[in-house]
């Protein structure tokens, strides 16, 4: 990562400290995120929004293949290093969410802020057994609610974590969440905290409908205008819904919002084909 965070600053002709910051910078904010993954029919499915800051700089996909790792593709900024929103060639989709950790990492272990380990762990897993194997063995700066899909098996995970642990929600067969711990002493975001139950709870009260629904959800028109609902995505200005997806690993259907904001209900929707 430092080679490539240096061949970035060297292509862009800016001093390496520069690229470096821009990199971190998101660890100086409190930034939020809204999402959802389930069984639908014979599959799981993933919707995500990532709401964050400069909404209009983000929406881009990158694909990188490294040797001796996994292919993955990730989106976010142009030129990123790493990714707060993936998929790999082995069918895993992942992405995090913020979440205010009540502990620091430990003293002599490995710890990663949760995009670099977000793409790390795109590189080099294949099951979600592997990533909570790897949850286990590196702290994290700050806490994350990874959500976690195997396209192979239909399986599906979400991960409150903080710094040095991390619990595995199983309260239901689909799981909404945003920016806060589900789990008694999982952390919050504070201040923001009654914002990010809001959203959850509107998340789950669209969700229920929609699977009780005896026609069924239509894929992926719902899960979109879930994301795009009013109390769901964000739209505050300079802060609001950058990007949007949703995706079914099993099948390789996928969709994204290359630009617009908020980018649920206002960006540019397009499948993109599975590129493995």
């Amino acid at each position: 990562f430092q080679e490539e965070l240096e061949g970035l600053a060297e292509g862009a002709e800016l001093p390496f400290q520069s690229v470096a910051e821009w990199q971190y910078v998101e660890s100086c904010v409190s930034d939020g995120c809204s999402g959802f993954v389930g069984r639908i029919g014979e599959h799981a499915w993933i919707a995500r929004n990532n709401d964050t800051f400069v909404p209009d700089l983000w929406g881009n996909a990158v694909i990188k293949a490294i040797t001796g790792r996994i292919p993955a593709m990730s989106f976010g900024l142009e030129g990123d290093a790493f990714t707060s929103t993936g998929l790999n060639a082995r069918r895993l989709w992942m992405h995090h969410q913020a979440l205010v950790s009540a502990d620091a990492p430990r003293p002599g272990r490995p710890h990663l802020h949760g995009w670099i380990l977000l793409t790390e762990l795109l590189e080099t897993c294949a099951t979600i057994p592997e990533v909570e194997a790897r949850l286990a063995e590196v702290d994290r700066d700050e806490g994350m609610i990874l959500f976690v899909v195997d396209g192979k098996t239909d399986e599906f995970a979400v991960f409150e974590c903080g710094s040095t642990s991390h619990a595995r929600r199983t309260d239901r067969p689909w799981l909404a969440a945003t920016n806060h711990a589900c789990r008694p002493g999982g952390g919050s975001l504070g201040p923001e905290d009654a914002d990010s139950v809001a959203r959850q709870a509107r998340l789950e009260t669209t969700a229920t409908a929609l699977l009780d629904r005896a026609a069924g959800p239509r894929l992926p028109d719902d899960l979109v205008a879930m994301l795009a609902d009013e109390r769901v995505e964000r739209r505050d200005g300079g802060f609001a819904t950058a990007y949007s997806a949703v995706a079914c690993p099993a099948t390789g259907e996928l969709w994204f919002t290359f630009g617009g904001v908020p980018a649920a209900s206002r960006g540019d929707w397009q499948p993109i084909a599975w590129p493995w």
